[in-house]
C-alpha cells in the first residue's frame, strides 16, 4: 500500500508527500558505480544515477535517514529529498534478491528512477500537490474520498513503475525483460506489495505494447499511460 505522509501544515513551511516503494504495507546508458565502490551501494549508485543529463536538472538530494522502506521521495515546496534507509535494512536485501545476481545494479537503478519519477511528475504542480494533500487531509471515513485517494496513490505508483522500465528500455535494453520480470515478481507478492502499490496491470500493458520510440523515459510512460489517465 502506498504511504503519504503530509509535513504539519502548521509547523512547517514546507507541505511535503513522501511517495514510497513500501513492500511489507502494501542518460544515455545504465550507469555504473563509481570504481572501488560496491555494486550494492544505494548511495553511489543513486548519485551516478544523478548526475546523468535526463536526472540532473531535478532539484534532488539525497539524505540517509533511517525507518523501513529502502528508498522514498519526499516531494514539496519545489524540492525532492530521496531518503535512502538500506545499510542494514533487511527489507532491501529482500528487495534486492527479486532480481538475479547479474542483474542487480540496473534494479537497483530500476528502483532509484522509480523514486526520481516523483519527482519529476510533480515539477511545476506545486497547487495540484496542495490540493491533492487537502483530499487525503479530508478523506476521513468518507468512503468516496478514500477510493480517490486510493486511485490517486495507484496513478502514482503506476507512473513511477512505468518510467522506471521505460529508462531501462533505453539504458540497458538487453536486460529490460530481466527488469520486467522483476517488477513484476514485486508486484504479484502481496506480503511485498499490496494496495496501491499492486500495478500488475500496467506491467502487462508494458509488456505487451513496448514504449514508443524517439522519447525520453518519463515522456514515453506518459505517453503509455496517457488514455488511462495515469
Amino acid at each position: 500500500m502506498a504511504n503519504f505522509t503530509l509535513a504539519d501544515m502548521h509547523t512547517s513551511p514546507v507541505l511535503a508527500i513522501w511517495f514510497l516503494l513500501c513492500l511489507l504495507v502494501g542518460g544515455s546508458g545504465a550507469a555504473r558505480a563509481a570504481p572501488g565502490a560496491e555494486a550494492t551501494d544505494w548511495e553511489v549508485v543513486a548519485a551516478d544515477l544523478l548526475r546523468q543529463p535526463g536526472f540532473k536538472a531535478l532539484p534532488i538530494r539525497i539524505a540517509a535517514s533511517t525507518g523501513h522502506a529502502p528508498a522514498e521521495m519526499e516531494v514539496g515546496g519545489g524540492r525532492c529529498v530521496l531518503h535512502l534507509r538500506t545499510r542494514g535494512n533487511p527489507v532491501a536485501d529482500v528487495l534486492l534478491r527479486q532480481a538475479a545476481a547479474d542483474d542487480r545494479l540496473v534494479w537497483m537503478q530500476a528502483i532509484l528512477v522509480h523514486e526520481i519519477a516523483h519527482c519529476w511528475r510533480w515539477q511545476g504542480q506545486d497547487a495540484a500537490l496542495q490540493q491533492f494533500a487537502a483530499l487525503i487531509g479530508t478523506a476521513g471515513r468518507d468512503s468516496r474520498r478514500l477510493d480517490e485517494v486510493h486511485q490517486r496513490m495507484r496513478d502514482e505508483e503506476t507512473f513511477a513503475d512505468v518510467a522506471a522500465l521505460a529508462w531501462v528500455a533505453q539504458a540497458a535494453p538487453e536486460q529490460f525483460e530481466a527488469m520486467l520480470g522483476a517488477f513484476g515478481r514485486l508486484r504479484g507478492n502481496f506480503t511485498l506489495s499490496a494496495g496501491a502499490h499492486d500495478t500488475r496491470a500496467a506491467l502487462d500493458r508494458v509488456r505487451r505494447e513496448g514504449f514508443a520510440p524517439g522519447q525520453a523515459p518519463f515522456d514515453a510512460a506518459r505517453a503509455l499511460l496517457a488514455d488511462t489517465g495515469r
